[in-house]
């Protein structure tokens, strides 16, 4: 741990300690409220009390960027190399799995879902294909090329590639492009 989280624990460790012995001495008798509420009506009390409020924010905002960078750590695709860690972001990854799908299948409607799958990953195609277009050859050869490109030129394992044809529409009716939809990346 380091210094500044150590002495974040510490002060919530004391106050959590402070706000219990104070739960106890009031329900002992030995303090009353009346009395804390004329200290905390003081300018005093109230300087405490912003002051407490603050800190209280202060290491709520710190444990929040602590769970967003957690977020995003397990949110990489990893693998090690021989001088250290290699990580690609998930955006990274969507973006090389849209490449080949353009380039190399010649499909440009489409979605990219990815997802943690073990050691490696999955991946998730929604697409939109024409009258013309032979559906299951078509998602063999998406299958195929995918987990054979990715893991070549990333090294990130492929688990699987499920291909999900979610319209089929004619050139002439021009459907959504994967631009316009949320691209999502599903870490767990």
């Amino acid at each position: 741990m380091t210094p500044f989280l150590l002495g974040v624990v510490a002060f919530v460790m004391l106050v959590t300690a402070g706000a219990g012995v104070l739960s106890i001495l009031l329900c002992a008798g030995m303090f009353s409220l009346a009395a804390s509420q004329q200290f905390f009506d003081a300018l005093a009390g109230k300087v405490i009390l912003y002051a407490l409020g603050g800190v209280f924010l202060g290491v709520s905002f710190y444990f929040a960027s602590l769970f967003y960078r957690g977020r995003v750590q397990l949110a990489r695709f990893a693998q090690d190399g021989e001088w250290g860690k290699i990580e690609l972001s998930p955006y990274a990854l969507r973006e090389f799995v849209s490449g080949i799908m353009r380039d190399e299948i010649g499909i440009d409607h489409f979605q990219v879902r990815l997802q943690h799958m073990g050691d490696g990953m999955s991946i998730r195609i929604t697409t939109t294909l024409s009258p013309e277009d032979q559906v299951a050859e078509i998602g063999k050869r998406i299958q195929e090329t995918l987990s054979r490109r990715v893991v070549e030129r990333t090294g990130v394992e492929v688990r699987e590639v499920a291909v999900l044809v979610n319209s089929i529409h004619s050139h002439e009716e021009e459907p959504v492009t994967h631009e316009e939809h949320d691209e999502h990346t599903d870490a767990s």
